[in-house]
């Protein structure tokens, strides 16, 4: 069956942090479709369209396939809005693509009977397949369909090497007005990494980039359409210490030295020094993000995090001394964490000037070494099924418990490092405003507002006007470190 016009559907989300960037996995997808002549369409529910938008957008584009992108988080949510859209719109294939459908496979279809199709893995190449028409389902590998009341994997199909091969989202009928003025931008693809919380195992950890060329070129073509915020979202962004000065000396080469650049993910302690950061800092990235996970050897070695704590503290001490906006991702209750391990967190995240700290509560994904010791364990005290379709970030929301961390402690716990979360924001909210007359006072009120949350992180224009603030700031410190250099 060929497939003439797809409209892309990102479901609600119940994340605190929204959709606020436009999402590049589905633009990666809706750029392979366009490059055949594919018509497609696009709606974010997560910026807060109603299913009755939806629908209207249904009957007005008269898509013969929608595809639906699938979390973990929420995942019976999905299946109820897929169903709704089958109900109303019964003509219509359906199919999934995303990690919860990689790591789950034939379950999803199993649980959902209104999915026509999975996709598995990387959908570029496959999706492109499935609407062309041009073989039978049954013959394209990364696809789960179903045959006769049975639901059959066609078996995985090979990653693809070549990441020049797949053309950088360009996002012709994205509505970028939704969005912050920030790109996100991968150099690769795969993480090496063996972290007991990451379903990589499950996901690729083949390491595979870009030619230099081809990542400098996504950031130029953005650039001479009026972006000059990226955000660097690959696992793996200083794996190769070589390649990244490559980079750097590319956008150098091409004159784009007005970037303002975010790397939140992607930066292992172990593989920064100085001279890396300063050279980063060279071409405008005034942003580093560091998964600590946790507060010393032992926790990470639990973790299989592949690092020390020394490594940790050293990079993002070093972070700070250059004056780069440092975020801290810290995991807490992990198993056989301990209170002592936890206030080694908290020590740490009050040791350094970091803009943000993030203590995430520990939750067992499927598809996680974490999830299969939990269960193996009988340690939920929540089961996955209700915690993922629940209000799994709230941070009093322990799901399992262990002989170390018992479930009231932990509830405890995870109270005071929210507290600490705050706390730190605050510093960093003094420290931009520092030169305001009473921001002190002003600040430090407003952020212990109990509402300050659910109205900051649910409210799009709220978030937008500190992004603003903060990229002037960010800007002035970019301004600052330029004179320096000359």
């Amino acid at each position: 069956m060929k497939y003439k016009k797809v409209l892309f559907v990102s479901p609600p989300s119940n994340s605190r942090y929204g959709g606020l960037r436009v999402p590049a996995g589905i633009g990666y997808l809706a750029q392979a479709l366009f490059n055949e002549e594919i018509d497609y369409g696009y709606v974010d529910m997560r910026i807060g369209y109603s299913y009755n938008y939806l629908s209207k957008v249904i009957k007005s584009l008269k898509p013969d396939l929608i595809g639906v992108s699938m979390i973990t988080l929420g995942y019976k949510h999905t299946y109820k809005l897929i169903d709704t859209i089958k109900k109303d719109f019964p003509d219509i294939d359906i199919v999934v693509g995303g990690h919860h459908v990689t790591i789950l496979k034939e379950e999803v279809l199993n649980e959902c009977s209104s999915i026509d199709l999975g996709v598995v893995h990387e959908g570029e190449e496959t999706l492109v397949e499935i609407c062309k028409g041009e073989k039978e389902i049954s013959n394209i590998k990364g696809v789960i369909h179903r045959v006769n009341g049975n639901i059959v994997f066609n078996g995985y199909r090979e990653l693809q090497n070549n990441l020049d091969s797949y053309s950088f989202p360009r996002y012709y009928k994205f509505d970028l007005s939704h969005y912050s003025k920030q790109i996100p931008i991968s150099s690769s693809r795969g993480c090496v990494q063996l972290c007991t919380f990451c379903p990589n195992k499950l996901l690729g950890r083949k390491f595979r980039k870009r030619s230099v060329n081809n990542f400098v070129d996504e950031i130029e073509y953005w650039r001479k359409h009026g972006y000059k915020q990226f955000a660097i979202d690959d696992d793996n962004f200083t794996l190769l210490k070589e390649r990244v000065f490559e980079i750097c000396e590319e956008i150098e080469n091409r004159g784009l030295n007005d970037l303002l650049i975010r790397c939140s993910n992607g930066i292992r302690a172990d593989r920064v020094d100085r001279e890396m950061l300063k050279r980063m800092m060279d071409i405008g990235v005034r942003e580093v993000g560091f998964g600590v996970d946790g507060g010393n050897n032992k926790v990470l070695k639990d973790l299989k995090k592949g690092e020390t704590f020394e490594q940790i503290e050293f990079a993002v001490k070093t972070a700070c001394e250059l004056g780069l906006d440092v975020k801290a991702f810290i995991i807490v209750g992990t198993p056989k964490e301990t209170v002592d391990d936890i206030y080694d967190c908290i020590k740490f995240a009050r040791k350094y000037p970091i803009a943000r700290v993030n203590f995430n509560n520990a939750i067992p994904y499927p598809g996680t070494e974490m999830f299969d010791y939990v269960k193996d364990n009988n340690l939920f005290i929540v089961q996955p099924e209700v915690y993922l379709n629940e209000a799994t970030e709230e941070k009093n929301y322990p799901v399992f418990e262990t002989p170390e961390l018992p479930a009231k402690v932990r509830r405890k716990m995870l109270k005071l490092c929210h507290e600490v979360e705050i706390e730190v924001m605050k510093n960093t909210a003094i420290r931009m405003f520092k030169k305001i007359p009473f921001s002190r006072f002003l600040i430090k009120h407003f952020f212990y507002v109990d509402f300050f949350e659910k109205l900051f992180f649910k409210n799009l224009f709220l978030r937008n006007i500190f992004e603003k603030i903060r990229y002037n700031n960010l800007l002035k410190k970019n301004s600052t470190y330029i004179l320096k250099q000359n």
